[in-house]
């Protein structure tokens, strides 16, 4: 059990300022999904499933050249 406490603490530690942006993040989130009027994000009509497949291209095709942590400099491939 100590093991585990030892993680716990070493998280809590590394984690500093983070939890701060996380939260206000989280924040800002909750405020951005109060306010869409999610019905019309998306343009309805015959090409809203076109609309849908290239918004989750394109979130597929950003995963992919973002590998690294937040806040890392590493460079995106690609």
């Amino acid at each position: 059990m100590g093991d585990v406490m030892d993680v716990v603490r070493r998280v809590v530690r590394r984690a500093r300022g983070w939890r701060t942006l996380g939260f206000s993040l989280l924040v800002a989130g909750l405020g951005v999904a109060e306010a869409t009027d999610w019905a019309e994000l998306v343009p309805d009509g015959p090409d809203k499933g076109w609309w849908l497949f290239w918004i989750g291209l394109a979130i597929a095709w950003l995963r992919t050249i973002t590998t690294g942590p937040v806040g890392s400099v590493e460079k995106a491939r690609g």
